[in-house]
């Protein structure tokens, strides 16, 4: 429900969403793959007072939200585009041999292998303690692999994050229809920020192919992270923030169905808590235009009560530990470091979208004001919040940039493409470090040893105590 009307735009109108009463095939499926986790949460975690309203919710919004004539088709070249490009780009990011991964993997299949061996939900006796994370790029090779074997899960993972991919590159066709579909495309998935300039300028390890992405001090005050790094290190936060974000697009003018918003929320929350914190304020801008339709809608209210709720009642639980702050009370911060890095990600790429391009970012002042606002609080060891809250905001930013450039029309748009083309590169420089790390063993990783069970900043990220209300026992 991001969107404009015209070249100038305005929003769309009331009456435009209030006909938008079911979703695209494209949108449905993506809205399906997105829940599809939610279901076995409840199935396999909740008890049965929780799980039984929470899978009718869903099952009554999903046959609301269907598509109104489902029609299948010989897939296009652009289907097919999508899913060369998808799979190319995962490969390169290490989801197939031989390339490395990062060490982030070390916690991915630490979490499936918990769920794989383990009953559900796991417990740790010892520690009376539960598995408390946002489950939802996880528990479907969890679950394949506890009926499989772990074989299966290097497969899987490489399966959900190319599905989930190129979901996010056909909607962003379906929605966007860009004039240069390809350049588009590969300018989106290879877009960061000007990494190597914070880098060169900042950086303190001066090896190439290292991580750049927190040039700004050693002591992880903020980032936030490209593309290509998103799936390199943190695939279940990139698929959540940018699925959810490009179903808040409107389709020449069509929004998504407002009976679907409820649903939608609950399911990026269980992805990642820290990217539905940054989908919030374009989904209230996008609910405000029908305030009727979306907090009055009897499905929506139901998703709130027994979606939401529940799902805090999860996540949140034992989260007091987790390290939290303002940013500027850190050592090292700076108000000139601060400025620095709020340009280098951002800031000049919305000075060169000025000169040419502004047409195509939606939401500007929402964009801009969470890009600026994010970087000031931090949740978590490595300031978390921040590099995942800032997802939706840097994809519309991103989109922006992509339809842009592969406009190139004048001499108006040359800054931009300078821009891209160093942000482009950072990309590729990561891509190709990462490849060069090395191989993390999927049988190895375990949540009840190691420095995930050890160190107390990383258990407590992963575990709280028990009793919890939702889980069954």
């Amino acid at each position: 429900m991001i969107g404009t009307s015209g070249a100038h735009g305005l929003p769309a109108a009331a009456g435009d969403i209030e006909q938008a009463r079911s979703s695209t095939p494209t949108e449905f499926a993506a809205l399906v793959f997105l829940t599809l986790p939610l279901v076995v949460f409840f199935v396999g975690f909740a008890t049965w007072f929780v799980a039984g309203p929470a899978l009718l919710s869903i099952v009554a919004v999903l046959y609301r939200c269907r598509p109104d004539r489902p029609h299948w088709s010989r897939p296009g070249w652009r289907t097919v585009y999508c899913v060369v490009l998808s799979g190319l780009f995962l490969w390169a990011c290490g989801y197939l041999p031989p390339f490395g991964r990062s060490w982030d993997w070390l916690k991915h299949f630490a979490v499936i292998n918990e769920l794989a061996r383990y009953p559900w939900p796991p417990v740790n006796d010892e520690t009376h303690t539960f598995l408390r994370y946002a489950l939802g790029f996880y528990l479907v090779p969890g679950l394949v692999a506890r009926l499989f074997g772990e074989r299966v899960i290097e497969p899987m993972v490489f399966l959900q994050t190319w599905l989930g991919l190129f979901l996010v590159l056909s909607l962003l066709l379906e929605k966007i229809k860009p004039s240069r579909p390809g350049p588009f495309l590969i300018v989106f998935l290879l877009f960061g920020g000007l990494d190597l300039v914070g880098w060169w300028l900042f950086g303190s390890d001066r090896t190439l192919l290292s991580t750049k992405e927190w040039w700004t001090s050693r002591s992880y005050l903020f980032a936030y992270e490209g593309h290509a790094t998103l799936f390199l290190w943190v695939p279940q936060h990139a698929l959540a923030g940018m699925l959810g974000t490009i179903l808040l697009v409107s389709n020449e003018g069509r929004p998504v169905a407002p009976r679907s918003m409820g649903l939608l929320g609950a399911a990026v929350l269980f992805w990642s808590p820290f990217a539905a914190i940054g989908l919030l304020p374009f989904a209230l801008a996008a609910a405000a235009r029908a305030w009727r339709d979306v907090f009055t809608d009897a499905g929506n209210v139901l998703c709130a009560l027994t979606l939401v709720a529940p799902l805090l009642g999860y996540l949140l639980a034992g989260s007091s530990d987790i390290p939290r702050g303002f940013t500027f009370t850190r050592p090292g911060f700076s108000v000139s470091l601060y400025a620095a890095f709020v340009l280098l990600e951002a800031g000049f790429y919305l000075v060169a979208l000025r000169l040419r391009g502004w047409r195509h970012l939606r939401h500007p002042l929402i964009v801009v004001a969470l890009l600026v606002v994010i970087p000031l609080y931090r949740i978590g060891v490595y300031n978390d919040f921040a590099m995942r809250a800032s997802i939706p905001a840097l994809m519309l930013l991103a989109i922006a940039v992509a339809a842009t450039v592969t406009e190139a029309e004048g001499y108006a748009w040359i800054p931009l493409a300078v821009l891209i083309v160093v942000g482009m590169a950072g990309s590729i420089i990561e891509i190709i470090g990462r490849g060069k790390d090395g191989y993390v063993s999927v049988r190895d990783q375990t949540m009840r040893s190691g420095f995930l069970f050890q160190e107390r900043g990383f258990f407590v990220q992963y575990n709280a105590p028990l009793p919890n209300w939702v889980l069954r026992r």
